[in-house]
């Protein structure tokens, strides 16, 4: 089971760097069987579940139904904070070990890759093949901030505290303000918990102030390995500079939530409203780039609108909440782990109110976990009937039809992906017209992802180019114009239609006017008006 919920870690690390629909549903498929090989026959009963049922199903129709920018990370991403939750809430002990194992190892995997960039890789912070040193402390925190909690409460071995220098000297490694508050916020729930239940004595903190420090030791000592760095680490003017271009980022947030704010612009619509209002972010310039607010919070209060930020409460503020008042009910034997594990939800809580670990799919797995063991220990366990003997056949029925609904939706955007990727693969290749059949393959099995008709419009524009050919210069035009209907707010469709009624409207039966040209450069100047492809249309 272990090495099961290791690789479903592995494709969600990966998947968290590149985007990639197919390692996304390659991890979840390894959660669903870990869940399957480690599942006890038992049913808990407890309130958290409605919580994180309430959250992702809410992500999942706004990304499905609302949003104007659909994005297969809308399925996605919440799947895996759900499937993480129950598949651990049902573990056996032994099964929740291995996992544990499984997670630890793989932290402190990334913890040893973080180290070497630091310091034989000539880079200046650590983070792995995470898009920022914030989000890889993020990562770490997950599974540090529960060995620090269980020293906290004196329960220690020489793993451990080996496995907690290493982890904490990642983080000094990183060098990322937020890291290090969520560490601090994680281990002040831990002390307050730990103080509840009568567990905190001032020997475990000696310890636990040794074991960072000793993090922060091997942290200075790699960073002073004599291999010149190809980067400088952030001064005291870079740190102001970003704490600035935080606040530009927030305030463009709280404009955009206000102009839609019931029910938010859309999940994962942020970098939208930054393209359109790139004035208020200078810092950004015009050509910087990101799909995250930093604060979490204010990110699904836009996006989401305030339902979503109250769920989004449900799943941080919730739990931690839970714990303080069901703690002192619990048996001995939990305690410590139920200290450790609400420890490490209050840190990525707190590190999400500075950057965006709940849009980061290895986070979300591993927050999902911890949040179902939280929820066997604090809810009711009771013997568990047979899913399948005893259940009526309208109930088998329709637990049949709902499962395979959901694996149609999910692995539709695999296989429109896996047809994209092969058709750009044969365009490479010079095999025009398998690649045409794989590009059209990809725009019928996900019509709403603008991606798929810019693929296609890009190969028959250059196929239009090549050949003079009408009936590629009508299909560039068709694409493009079907990817800007999928999604009004990306501008590269809509400039795309500009390109081929303008540049190849000789091959076009009914190319547009002049007037309309102008119109869509107007229109795409007000999505993007410092988009410096725009500016070369209005320079035109």
């Amino acid at each position: 089971m272990g090495p099961l919920f290791f690789l479903a870690l592995a494709f969600a690390f990966v998947g968290s760097r590149h985007g990639a629909v197919t390692l996304w549903a390659l991890s979840a498929f390894m959660l669903l069987a870990a869940g399957w090989a480690g599942r006890a026959n038992v049913a808990v009963t407890s309130r958290l579940p409605i919580a994180v049922i309430s959250f992702t199903g809410l992500i999942l129709f706004n990304a499905m139904a609302l949003s104007p920018a659909y994005t297969p990370a809308g399925l996605y991403q919440p799947l895996l904070l759900l499937a993480a939750f129950f598949v651990v809430r049902h573990f056996t002990h032994r099964a929740e070990r291995d996992a544990a194992i499984a997670a630890a190892f793989s932290c402190a995997v990334l913890a040893v890759w973080g180290l070497y960039e630091v310091g034989l890789g000539g880079i200046a912070r650590a983070q792995s093949l995470f898009e920022t040193p914030a989000t890889f402390s993020a990562a770490i925190n997950l599974a540090l901030v529960p060995m620090l909690a269980l020293l906290l409460v004196g329960i220690r071995s020489r793993i451990m505290v080996a496995g907690a220098v290493l982890l904490s000297a990642a983080v000094f490694a990183a060098d990322s303000r937020g890291g290090l508050l969520a560490i601090a916020a994680g281990l002040g729930l831990a002390a307050i918990l730990a103080a509840r239940v009568r567990l905190l004595h001032p020997r475990a903190i000696a310890i636990l102030l040794a074991t960072l420090a000793a993090g922060w030791v091997l942290a200075v000592a790699v960073r002073a390995l004599p291999v010149p760095s190809t980067e400088s680490g952030p001064d005291a003017a870079d740190r102001a500079a970003s704490s600035s271009s935080r606040l530009e980022l927030f305030a463009l947030s709280w404009e955009a939530w206000k102009e839609r704010p019931l029910l938010g612009t859309g999940y994962l619509t942020y970098r939208y409203a930054l393209e359109k209002n790139r004035a208020q972010v200078p810092s950004y310039g015009a050509s910087g780039e990101t799909w995250f607010v930093h604060n979490d919070y204010l990110q699904l209060l836009q996006e989401l609108g305030p339902i979503g930020l109250l769920a989004f409460l449900g799943i941080t503020l919730y739990p931690p909440l839970l714990a303080y008042r069901r703690l002192p009910q619990l048996a001995v034997d939990d305690r410590p782990a139920a200290v450790g594990i609400a420890g490490a939800m209050a840190a990525m809580s707190m590190h999400a109110l500075v950057d965006f670990p709940f849009y980061v799919p290895f986070c979300l797995l591993l927050y999902g976990a911890l949040l179902g063991a939280l929820d066997r220990r604090l809810g009711v366990i009771s013997q568990s009937p047979s899913m399948t003997k005893g259940s009526p056949p309208i109930f088998r029925i329709g637990r049949a039809g709902v499962l395979t609904l959901a694996a149609i939706v999910l692995l539709r955007p695999v296989a429109a992906e896996a047809a994209a990727e092969w058709g750009l693969r044969k365009a490479v290749a010079g095999e025009q017209q398998k690649a045409a059949f794989w590009l059209g393959a990809a725009q019928r099995m996900e019509a709403r992802d603008w991606r798929y008709h810019w693929y296609a419009g890009q190969f028959w524009i250059a196929q239009a180019a090549q050949g003079g050919n009408r009936e590629a210069a009508r299909l560039a035009a068709d694409a493009f114009a079907a990817g800007f209907d999928a999604n009004s707010l990306e501008v590269k469709n809509l400039l795309g239609k500009v390109s081929v009624h303008r540049y190849y409207r000789h091959l076009l039966d009914e190319p547009a006017d002049a007037a309309t040209i102008q119109r869509w450069i107007t229109q795409a100047a007000d999505l993007a008006p410092m988009n410096a492809d725009v500016q070369r249309e209005l320079a035109r």
